[in-house]
């Protein structure tokens, strides 16, 4: 299983460039990641020319979506052992927030999924 460091490293070469603008289109939205409560990592889709993944909560809390998960779920999203709306209804993922920008998740891992070593998976 990937580690929660490489999982966010993939993310942010998967918005980087146009693979960012292609999703930037569907999601457009800010999103901050807890992972086991203690790692923080921002997602920002807002803008087209500004993609980008960070640690910590670049936006001082006033993200689109927050979501929480353990670093296991994580795993299991990114390996497509389980779907991110699966994980919500067992209570494996919170999230507050919009619900419309949680719906679209799924394509946010699809890319990141594309940019993590083969071997990981």
């Amino acid at each position: 299983m990937s580690s929660t460091a490489e999982v966010f490293a993939a993310m942010s070469e998967a918005v980087a460039g146009n693979g960012g603008k292609s999703l930037q289109r569907k999601f457009k939205g800010k999103v901050v990641f807890t992972i086991n409560g203690d790692k923080v990592y921002s997602l920002d889709l807002s803008s087209p020319t500004n993609c980008k993944v960070a640690e910590g909560d670049i936006f001082e809390g006033k993200s689109d979506l927050q979501v929480m998960c353990s670093e296991e779920v994580m795993g299991k999203m990114i390996n497509k052992e389980i779907q991110p709306q699966q994980a919500f209804m067992k209570g494996m993922l919170k999230i507050k927030g919009k619900m419309n920008l949680a719906m679209k998740l799924t394509a946010v891992l699809a890319a990141t999924r594309k940019k993590l070593p083969s071997s990981k998976l």
